[in-house]
């Protein structure tokens, strides 16, 4: 799948858009020093994701757009069945990790995150998300 170019605004189109890693590395994870990190640590936490049990993960904010320098990854976790399957992978990812901002939810808020919160900026101006493909 092709992750769509970017608006005017340099956000993506709104929705939801599923890519794999090496697609998202590509297109967002090599720009700058920081990004480079940000994915590094993007990669530790699918890597983390996949051996809890984690069913779908979102990712959002600024490394999501076309700025040089992001602040950090939003990252947002959907156990799935069985979570966690590998309970160090969990604390790992309740612990945090370098450059990214992990929330693990239940599926209501999974879904409100999802379709409210990061659908918009703090201007309400709407814009896409990535989801990681597992």
């Amino acid at each position: 799948m092709a992750i769509p170019p970017l608006s005017e605004e340099g956000y993506l189109p709104p929705g939801v858009h599923r890519a794999t890693l090496d697609e998202i590395e590509k297109r967002f994870g090599q720009q700058s020093e920081i990004r480079r990190v940000q994915m590094a640590s993007l990669r530790w936490l699918v890597d983390l994701a996949m051996r809890a049990g984690v069913q779908r993960l979102v990712i959002n904010g600024s490394f999501v757009t076309d700025e040089v320098e992001p602040n950090d990854v939003d990252c947002v976790l959907l156990p799935g069945a069985g979570f966690p399957r590998d309970p160090s992978a969990q604390d790992e990812l309740l612990d945090g990790l370098p450059f990214l901002d992990i929330q693990v939810v239940d599926q209501e808020a999974f879904e409100w995150l999802v379709a409210s919160f990061f659908a918009g900026d703090r201007d309400f101006l709407p814009k896409g998300m990535i989801e990681v493909i597992l």
